[in-house]
């Protein structure tokens, strides 16, 4: 259907029990709809597990059919392309472990100034486990990842390029697809693309962009908290070395021998989050409804609309994408950001603040912490009139214009 803000923004029971607060963190976490309550509610009052006996059949298949909407959301290769997860952070973890058997001293591994800590600290742990070469990345001043010093770094050596696809500092979008071309032309080395802020915002499809890694989080995207997704090419995802090992995941035990159940239960070990697997499949149903395109043109109004109105405060400093995006962070200078997000938080705006769980992008950005406002289509111009009320009163008693 045609987006309507109002009408999506009733989905979300948050906003009924919290009438007055404004919720713009919704690059850390998105908001739940009703039907991922309902859907998860339904889950516990039923019996059973899945791929366990014949009376849980029915879970099994609602469980399945997960995989199928995942496929379809980033065009998978494959239903057996998709596993399981916590989350983006351990579907890199998957990753890095899977892989550290074919990595030694000699190799190299590409990451960059523009990774989150969940891409940035597993590599740089595995490269200590097998004696890799770290290769960090700089980012130009329109915090896009510097294609010159890519290619320079590039050669025979090259096992892994981990890419962020769009930052949750800034919200600035990588060129993805247009970097693994220029990593295919002179290397064969496995392409990781971490897209936890990118699938609630952009049109994904892994087989266009010809990554062989993908890894992002279902509570980005309206889904539940605990769950996400690590997908690719199953040429690729055949390569990795299981991290966990149990029940599920194994074809034959005997005392002498092991062999592994294929993909995608070889990399799921143990008893699966069901209940949260089967609510991110009604939520990826429930998005079906609504046109995602309009929704992201819609958010990116509201947040020009910020951008605007924070640059008639002249102590205000903004860290701005290159492209439009739904995340605004800033700083006002001789003012802590903690101290001035405790004053809104205070007023009932939820936002964040801190380095983001990116220390190498705050410190490029030449700041210990920033303010940061993320918005989703739920949000309205009525938050943003709050926010800035709420902001006025923060500079007001700090005595800051």
């Amino acid at each position: 259907m045609a987006f309507d803000h109002q009408l999506f923004r009733q989905q979300f029971p948050y906003f009924q029990h919290n009438e007055n607060a404004v919720y713009f963190d919704n690059a850390a976490t998105t908001l739940k709809p009703q039907v991922l309550i309902d859907s998860t509610v339904a889950f516990y009052q039923s019996a059973g597990s899945v791929h366990r006996s014949q009376y849980d059949e029915n879970q099994t298949a609602l469980y399945e059919q997960a995989r199928a909407r995942v496929k379809a959301l980033i065009n998978a290769e494959s239903e057996d392309a998709v596993i399981w997860t916590s989350g983006t952070t351990q579907a890199v973890n998957i990753v890095a472990n899977g892989l550290l058997a074919q990595l030694s001293a000699d190799d190299e591994i590409i990451i960059s100034e523009a990774d989150h800590h969940a891409n940035f600290v597993t590599w740089q742990q595995i490269a200590k486990k097998c004696g890799a070469k770290i290769i960090v990345l700089p980012i130009t001043d329109q915090w896009l990842i510097d294609e010159q010093a890519l290619q320079q770094a590039l050669n025979e050596r090259t096992k892994l390029v981990a890419l962020n696809f769009v930052s949750n500092v800034t919200g600035t979008e990588q060129p993805v697809e247009k970097l693994i071309k220029l990593i295919r032309k002179k290397t064969r080395a496995f392409v990781l693309v971490d897209a936890a802020q990118a699938i609630s915002h952009l049109n994904i499809d892994i087989q266009r962009l010809d990554a062989d890694f993908i890894a992002f989080s279902a509570h980005k995207i309206y889904g539940p908290n605990g769950l996400g997704v690590l997908s690719g090419k199953l040429s690729a995802l055949e390569q990795l070395q299981p991290l966990i090992f149990g029940g599920k995941m194994v074809d034959r035990v005997s005392k002498s021998h092991i062999s592994f159940a294929p993909l995608p239960y070889r990399l799921e070990a143990g008893t699966p989050n069901i209940a949260a697997v089967i609510g991110f499949s009604a939520v990826l149903h429930w998005l079906e409804n609504w046109d995602i395109e309009q929704a992201e043109s819609y958010v990116r109004q509201l947040t020009e609309q910020i951008k605007v109105r924070l640059k008639n405060y002249p102590n205000c400093q903004l860290f701005e994408s290159p492209q439009p995006s739904s995340v605004i962070s800033f700083v006002f200078k001789h003012i802590a950001s903690s101290d001035l997000a405790t004053l809104l938080t205070e007023q009932g705006i939820a936002l964040r603040t801190g380095e983001h769980c990116a220390q190498p992008y705050l410190a490029r950005l030449g700041e210990s912490s920033t303010l940061r406002l993320s918005l989703a289509p739920y949000n309205n111009t009525e938050e943003i009139d709050a926010f800035f009320n709420a902001l006025n009163n923060a500079l007001n008693l700090l005595e800051i214009e």
